[in-house]
């Protein structure tokens, strides 16, 4: 038995695990993740936009769906894929770029020590998981080009910058890198000056066109750029250039602090020793540019707010560089990282339920079944809008068959807004000065607010499109 499972791959075997770990938290959870709750929600239709995201993941999350259902599972299970795919190809970049399995696997252990990556992506986030994934098959390509600069790998290129950018904005930062780092990088020069190229943007246009028609089309692209304002905080308090760099600063010590911590402690100890010939230059220059960029783009918008999440599919290629560099025993290595990456992921999966034994409060403790036992049995016959997506995603997980609104959808569409009876659930007291409410509910949800109910028929004057904060 232990030699069957010495020929498992390691990438594999952590992929697998990882993959039936985010399956089984799903169950242990009495509601959905926020990010869930918004799939569980948009993923009722097929639309060129949703919403602030890019509209791949859901494209995917809503095929998924037509086998599936929508439930835990299905919602659960998208996520489980890309969390090991992007495993695999962590691994397979590092393999490529260090031409040393053994050293690869390394790297791939590493990411137990990038806490929002272990925790935070691997527990809820959606878009941010698929960025990892297209980030880093685009650095094999790109890998790929530098050994041989073929049609069919400017294709490969050209397919993922569409798929890139259809799956978060962030992605438009990545290529503003590799359009940077190619001037300071020969190899990369020959890439991106290489009239092949053009390929790779008519592909990437082709792909990308259909969304950008969406985007430009009315007010979604005034409503986006609102949104994304907000999460940005570019409005708020703050000292221009040093906010955005100070912030910058603090969220990449939050993602780097705890490797940092550790091999400079190996590096003290001289369990370890630093090797800068071990990792090809283009990397290294790739993930300097990248710092640039950040700090350009973070200045330029004003921003007084940087979140970690937003950093990682950006920066985690760089990690390669980082481990490929030092000289460590393999070994040893591998023989206490497999473990500790091992009991993260058990340690995710009992969080859930320790968490309400111990009384802590979570928005996934709640149960939102007492609302739609409700809506179902006095409003069954009605359109139902929900005030935003989270309610609307954890209402649409008890009614899989029933289609709902809610009233930050702004992408909704004008063929959606039936001429039937709605009944509206806001946490406004008056929606209008004739509109009052017919019904509430009191200190509801996990956040102990007012619920109103408002009956009316047909959606002329119904508050549709505030904007959504979603966090993803």
């Amino acid at each position: 038995m232990v030699k069957n499972r010495e020929k498992i791959p390691l990438a594999w075997l952590l992929a697998s695990v990882s993959f039936v770990s985010i399956i089984i938290i799903s169950f242990l959870k009495t509601s959905l993740e926020l990010e869930d709750a918004e799939q569980a929600y948009y993923s009722q239709w097929w639309r060129l936009g949703y919403d602030d995201q890019p509209p791949l993941f859901t494209w995917i999350q809503k095929a998924i769906n037509s086998i599936f259902g929508v439930t835990k599972f299905s919602l659960s299970f998208l996520r489980g894929i890309l969390f090991g795919a992007v495993i695999l190809s962590f691994y397979g970049l590092a393999k490529r770029v260090l031409n040393d399995k053994a050293r690869a696997e390394i790297v791939v252990l590493s990411s137990a020590l990038i806490p929002v990556f272990i925790d935070f992506t691997f527990r809820r986030l959606s878009h941010t998981l698929l960025l990892c994934l297209m980030v880093l098959l685009t650095l094999q390509v790109i890998a790929q080009l530098i050994e041989r600069k073929s049609i069919r790998k400017y294709l490969l290129l050209g397919i993922c910058f569409g798929l890139g950018m259809l799956c978060k904005y962030n992605y438009s930062i990545f290529l503003m890198m590799v359009l940077g780092a190619s001037f300071f990088d020969a190899s990369l020069k020959r890439i991106v000056w290489n009239p092949k190229i053009l390929l790779s943007c008519t592909i990437a246009f082709l792909l990308f066109s259909p969304h950008f028609y969406w985007l430009i089309q009315g007010k979604y692209l005034s409503f986006i750029g609102k949104s994304i304002s907000t999460k940005l905080e570019t409005e708020g308090p703050g000292v221009f250039v040093l906010t955005p760099i100070l912030e910058l600063i603090k969220a990449l010590l939050e993602i780097l602090l705890p490797l940092l911590l550790v091999v400079g402690l190996f590096l003290v100890l001289k369990k370890v020793r630093w090797e800068s010939k071990n990792v090809p230059k283009w990397l290294r220059n790739m993930g300097v540019i990248q710092i640039a960029v950040l700090v350009l783009f973070f200045i330029f918008m004003n921003v007084k707010e940087v979140q970690v999440r937003w950093l990682v599919p950006l920066l985690l290629p760089y990690f390669i560089f980082l481990i490929g560099n030092l000289g460590l025993d393999n070994k040893k290595v591998r023989k206490w990282g497999m473990p500790l990456f091992l009991f993260i992921l058990v340690f995710q999966v009992f969080r859930t339920p320790a968490e309400r034994f111990l009384g802590i409060t979570s928005d996934t403790h709640f149960d939102y079944a007492g609302l739609s036992d409700k809506l179902q049995t006095e409003y069954s016959n009605s359109v139902w809008v929900l005030p935003n997506v989270t309610y609307g995603g954890q209402i649409k997980l008890h009614n899989s068959e029933k289609e709902l609104f809610t009233l930050d959808d702004f992408s909704i569409s004008e063929s959606k807004k039936y001429d039937r009876p709605h009944v509206i659930l806001s946490s406004l007291n008056r929606l209008s000065e004739s509109l009052k409410p017919t019904d509430s509910l009191l200190q509801y949800g996990p956040d102990k607010e007012d619920l109103y109910f408002f009956e009316v028929y047909g959606t002329e004057n119904l508050p549709f499109h505030s904007l959504s904060t979603n966090e993803n």
